[in-house]
């Protein structure tokens, strides 16, 4: 868990950045309002909401009182088509990997993605179809390897063991859910960077890897540093998907080797796709940054809260689609996909 800057719970509900696409979904307590108790009023464990934000740990049941001063649940998904990564093809079409789900929350059908329409900036400047026909074809059936996936997560001493468990179960679903075209690594954070597993295409390793450390030492959060790592393993792969999920309860406050602008530029570098995972005092506007407007970030007060949240994000990505582009439509960048009332810009 991290707190550099004692930030008043408050200071967190404003309105996120202009640049994020699709809808938040909100919660909160009944009239919509946050407390904000006075700077000498103890919480919980004895301690005032600012000295829970600098502390180590944070019990179980603290963390259930905390849930009436924090933010209510937010994420910005529903309602969008996200590019996980594309390449250009031998005869110059290009492979556009795609997922997303529509505006009730519900993953993108296969009808969706065969009804898939590309269109090209025109003379105005405004895009126009291309009346290129796509082919479509789902990630269940691709015969290519597609996705290099890490999975960085926290353990700093504010992630109680149920919140851990929260992460592995979100974790164990996704790898088995998704079809056999991607690779996995798993990195493990507090202070220290470890990588668990290195990338495999093994599904029982990886569903291993995902299991709960119970010997990993616990102590702040190298936010940056364990990003920076997983960013730096993504670079190294070739495969044209790569997708970076990051799971924590708090801020930065032990990196040593990465700065934020040092994640920022990765992921810009490297066209990689961010999931951000966060809960408790992790800061939606920072979950929203590092996502970047490519990004997904999902945010739940509690861990608990998180895993059913997601169940329709990993279908969503499990039941995703590789796109092909015509080569005279594919080079006329940018470009815009269309498909079940939903659009994505693609440089």
């Amino acid at each position: 868990m991290s707190f550099t800057l004692p930030l008043r719970f408050a200071r967190r509900f404003a309105a996120l950045p202009l640049l994020l696409l699709g809808s938040c979904v909100a919660g909160g307590n009944e009239n919509g309002a946050t407390p904000e108790p006075r700077g000498d009023t103890q919480v919980c464990d004895g301690q005032t909401l600012d000295e829970l934000e600098r502390s180590e740990s944070v019990s179980d049941g603290c963390k259930a009182e905390l849930g009436a001063y924090l933010p209510a649940s937010s994420d910005n998904l529903a309602g969008r088509v996200v590019v996980l990564g594309s390449e250009t093809r031998a005869d110059g079409s290009l492979r556009v990997f795609v997922a997303g789900m529509d505006a009730g929350g519900a993953p993108l059908s296969a009808a969706a993605y065969a009804g898939a329409r590309v269109s090209v900036r025109g003379d105005g400047g405004a895009f126009v179809e291309s009346g290129a026909r796509l082919l479509a074809t789902a990630f269940g059936t691709l015969d290519e390897d597609a996705l290099s996936l890490e999975f960085v997560n926290d353990y700093s001493a504010s992630m109680s063991l149920s919140d851990l468990r929260v992460v592995e179960r979100i974790q164990h679903d996704l790898v088995a859910a998704l079809p056999p075209i991607y690779e996995g690594e798993v990195t493990l954070f507090s202070n220290e960077v470890r990588v668990k597993q290195a990338f495999t295409s093994d599904r029982a390793a990886l569903l291993a890897a995902v299991q709960r450390d119970d010997h990993f030492e616990r102590k702040l959060t190298a936010l940056y540093d364990g990003m920076g790592n997983g960013l730096d393993s993504l670079a190294a792969r070739s495969r044209p998907a790569r997708v970076l999920l990051v799971a924590t309860d708090g801020l930065e406050n032990a990196s040593v080797a990465y700065k934020r602008s040092d994640i920022v530029k990765g992921i810009a570098d490297g066209g990689v796709f961010v999931v951000m995972l966060g809960a408790l005092f992790a800061n939606e506007s920072e979950l929203a940054s590092l996502a970047g407007p490519r990004g997904v970030y999902f945010y739940t007060p509690l861990y608990a809260e998180l895993g059913d949240r997601l169940n329709a994000w990993t279908s969503a990505l499990a039941h995703g689609a590789a796109l092909d582009i015509p080569a005279g439509s594919a080079q006329k960048r940018p470009l815009r996909l269309e498909l079940a009332g939903e659009s994505v810009e693609i440089d």
